[in-house]
């Protein structure tokens, strides 16, 4: 009761996403400034490859994973390193049912891709789908929020319908790079008849985190198998570029 009567007197646009403080309404994405200052914004050295942040101690242009293991996907974009405060955002919206960050995420996501000089659209936006079971539960696809409404402000088109979740997979923090494998081995397949509408075009995958790639590369593989021309992967938040990522 106490959180409905805060929306009430102060609309969702009003306070910080990531701590709650009041904020003025023109504030970017809905971030105080102390937030805004903390988030690991992808803006410097990035991996070619993946997107995410290249640490202080990688002289190279790719990260550690991508060098180690190869991918699927053909490239990959983030917005932030996934820590504290981007982590806030992301429970608060799996959560904390705060679906009206969906948006919000996704004009960030926009942005980046904006920043990158993105010289061509992809033709169809798909999100990573959950479970059945699991989204039941939830009651909700994070990923599905958010690409619909990157798809909207991209002006391309928004499937859901395309990529199905068959298999219910352990939660992938807890698991080894070899586990994590293994979990995800065989959990997608293509919904029945979508082959021909996808033959040819360029797909972007949509998800709330990166760590090593395992899910995207499953379903881009399974895109590939298909004849689609290209996988790329947008992502929120990415994890760190570490020499031996726990993940």
């Amino acid at each position: 009761m106490k959180n409905i009567l805060l929306d009430l007197i102060y609309p969702h646009s009003l306070y910080c996403i990531c701590c709650g403080r009041i904020i003025d309404e023109s504030a970017s994405y809905s971030l105080c400034k102390s937030c805004s200052d903390n988030i690991s914004w992808a803006n410097v050295r990035i991996c070619d490859k993946c997107g995410k942040l290249l640490g202080d101690h990688n002289p190279l242009s790719i990260c550690y994973n991508c060098r180690e293991h190869g991918h699927s996907f053909d490239r990959g974009y983030t917005c932030t390193e996934y820590g504290m405060y981007e982590k806030e955002i992301i429970f608060s919206l799996k959560y904390k049912r705060k679906t009206h960050l969906a948006p919000i995420i996704a004009e960030i996501m926009y942005d980046r891709l904006e920043a990158t000089g993105l010289e061509e659209y992809p033709d169809i936006i798909i999100p990573v789908p959950m479970h059945a079971t699991k989204e039941r539960r939830r009651g909700f696809n994070q990923a599905a929020l958010v690409a619909k409404e990157l798809a909207r402000l991209m002006d391309i088109e928004y499937r859901a319908d395309i990529v199905i979740r068959c298999k219910s997979t352990e939660v992938m923090k807890r698991l080894s790079p070899g586990e994590r494998l293994n979990n995800i081995r065989s959990a997608f397949e293509l919904y029945a008849g979508t082959k021909r509408e996808i033959f040819g075009k360029n797909i972007f995958i949509v998800d709330d985190i990166y760590t090593t790639g395992a899910t995207v590369d499953s379903i881009a593989r399974l895109l590939k198998a298909a004849g689609v021309s290209r996988a790329d992967v947008m992502t929120f938040a990415a994890g760190a570029d570490m020499v031996k990522e726990a993940v």
